[in-house]
């Protein structure tokens, strides 16, 4: 006999829609869903706090979202469909319709122009539901005051320490406060959570060119100066300028060195303190390694000038702090390897007295707490300024001083300098033992640590 086959096949069971939440609040669906998975609001609440990291979510706050009390925002909605195995769009429906229930809730009767009274009071309950869900933020003002709290650390422990340990650190800073400017709904927080993640950049290019990338360094540069930019900053953008002058000025690209010097001593140098100084001795020593011996000479002028006028912040945002900082003993050596650079024997004196006081200054704190790189510089300058006089006393003291510092804490710059000086010395090797003595060391193999690929992200939450 024929089988019907209009007739249902009893060995197949019929084809159920699958569930759909378009017309469901958020609040009931959460509640069917979590039951379906046979967990408590105890034991969902841990699930959303494992996953996301953040530990203000508990048992009272799933009450209250089921109870249509509060609507979970698109942060927790995030995560709630993950652990509910439900689409973020369908979550998002289904705030929306219990948005729209209670706003017909809270607008039963029709609101007429002379009921002032009622008006007002609606009025109300929308500005209070508009507080409610300014507020449901992730975090507060303890977690700003120690995202602010690493970075001071960060930037004052930078000039103690291998830049390769600083990088890591800057690293997992700049992600967890850009992360949290994702989920902020305050401005002030937004703003101050940007300007973390620019100096976070900054303090990445310092390390890279100090490690011997200055590809990466100018990457990490520009997006500090976009974060800069985004959060109207001008001091980090004047340090950032200065940077990048900086690290043009020892790749061998002086004119760069000066458009980038320029660019950052364009605004006011009250506002962005030691760093317009910084810009402006800058600027001197890529003109001295032009030639431009008479605009070095005004420029050095100008920085004397510039640090008289500037103001000492104290607001960690505005200023962290050691690295950031141009203390005077940097201004010293700076200005003593400008006078190097313009090579006329007048300067040499110069050059000597500066870099001779740069280094008694760096010397002055106790161990541990002296600016190892800054003063590896200042050494070589004060060994280039004497032997370039003919009283070349000290030089193999400061050279093993030097390096004896790269051997634990490997600065790019400090090695391009040494090797600078290294090219003057070895015009005396034929006749000189001292010079030749004086190469021996410097000839010491030095390498930047190596850092590998594939080092893991470091957490973002608390």
């Amino acid at each position: 006999m024929a089988t019907d086959m209009t007739s249902p096949d009893p060995h197949i069971s019929p084809k159920t829609d699958p569930i759909t939440f378009a017309d469901e609040p958020i609040g009931k669906v959460i509640a069917r869903l979590r039951e379906e998975h046979g967990w408590s609001q105890d034991e969902l609440a841990s699930q959303l706090r494992e996953l996301s990291g953040n530990l203000s979510v508990g048992p009272d706050q799933i009450s209250r979202w089921e109870r249509a009390h509060r609507i979970p925002g698109p942060y927790w909605r995030r995560f709630l469909s993950k652990v509910l195995d439900i689409s973020v769009a369908d979550l998002s429906r289904a705030a929306a319709s219990a948005k729209a229930s209670r706003d017909m809730a809270n607008s039963t009767q029709p609101v007429l122009r002379a009921d002032v009274t009622a008006m007002v009071a609606l009025s109300a309950r929308e500005s209070a539901r508009l507080g409610e869900q300014v507020d449901n933020t992730p975090f507060g003002s303890f977690t700003m005051t120690q995202v602010i709290e690493q970075l001071h650390q960060l930037a004052t422990a930078y000039p103690y320490r291998p830049p390769g340990d600083s990088l890591l650190e800057a690293r997992a800073l700049r992600d967890r406060a850009y992360a949290l400017a994702e989920q902020s709904r305050r401005p002030a927080y937004t703003r101050d959570l940007y300007l973390v993640t620019a100096w976070s950049c900054g303090i990445l290019a310092n390390a890279s060119f100090d490690l011997g990338a200055v590809q990466h360094a100018f990457t990490h540069a520009r997006t500090a100066m976009h974060f800069g930019d985004l959060c109207n900053h001008q001091g980090v953008q004047t340090w950032v300028r200065g940077l990048q002058g900086l690290i043009a000025f020892w790749d061998g690209r002086p004119e760069d060195a000066v458009a980038f010097a320029e660019s950052a001593l364009e605004g006011p140098a009250v506002e962005a303190g030691t760093a317009t100084v910084r810009a402006a001795a800058i600027h001197a020593r890529a003109l001295a390694m032009m030639g431009r011996a008479q605009e070095a000479n005004a420029m050095l002028a100008r920085v004397e000038q510039t640090r008289e006028l500037i103001t000492h912040n104290n607001d960690p945002l505005d200023s962290p702090g050691g690295l950031v900082d141009f203390p005077l003993a940097k201004q010293l050596y700076w200005q003593a390897n400008t006078y190097l650079l313009l090579e006329e024997s007048a300067r040499l004196a110069n050059a000597e007295a500066a870099a001779e006081e740069a280094v008694r200054l760096y010397l002055a704190p106790p161990t541990g707490r002296q600016r190892t790189g800054e003063l590896c510089h200042a050494r070589l300058d004060l060994a280039a300024a004497r032997w370039e006089q003919s009283h070349p006393e000290g030089t193999e003291e400061q050279i093993s001083a030097v390096v004896s510092t790269l051997q634990s804490r490997y600065v790019e710059s400090v090695v391009r300098r040494m090797n600078r000086f290294a090219v003057v010395v070895a015009a005396d090797a034929g006749s000189s033992h001292l010079a030749r003595r004086v190469l021996a060391q410097i000839s010491a193999p030095l390498t930047p640590p190596a850092l590998t690929d594939d080092v893991p992200s470091l957490p973002i939450d608390e």
